[in-house]
């Protein structure tokens, strides 16, 4: 029985010291964070509608015209065509990419699965995009 006792004692001194030299909350410093979050530049978003062209296959090639952003979304406008464009400009369909922040990343949304639906083109209560880019989903 002592030698029970004596047992539990030491791994709950073990236990109490591996926690004590694991935590060290004065050196914040040497806490780096674990993902990230998004940045919604030009650069950052048309990049992403840049791989999302290339996701097609086809040749597709993304000519970027704007970018728009708001409460984790993002917007980017501009033609979907082909890689192969003649010198004198794209040949392609003027399109809106709608992307959403989640975490780290910029995820590409479907338009019919986050804009809604409305019959007259306001706002829809359905609608997932932020009222502010909705308007991309009038374009489409």
């Amino acid at each position: 029985m002592r030698r029970s006792i004596a047992l539990a004692s030491v791994s709950v001194l073990s236990v109490g010291l591996l926690a004590a030299c694991s935590s060290d909350s004065d050196d914040s410093s040497s806490e780096e964070m674990v993902g990230g979050m998004t940045e919604c530049t030009d650069e950052i978003i048309n990049a992403e509608a840049e791989a999302y062209a290339e996701s097609l296959g086809d040749n597709s090639a993304w000519y970027p015209e704007s970018v728009q952003c708001a409460d984790g979304w993002a917007v980017a406008s501009g033609i979907l065509g082909e890689a192969d464009a003649p010198e004198d400009g794209p040949i392609g369909a003027p399109t809106n990419l709608i992307f959403q922040a989640e975490g780290q990343f910029w995820v590409p949304k479907d338009a019919a699965d986050v804009c809604g639906t409305s019959e007259d083109g306001s706002y829809p209560s359905d609608a997932e995009i932020p009222e502010a880019l909705y308007d991309a989903c009038l374009a489409g």
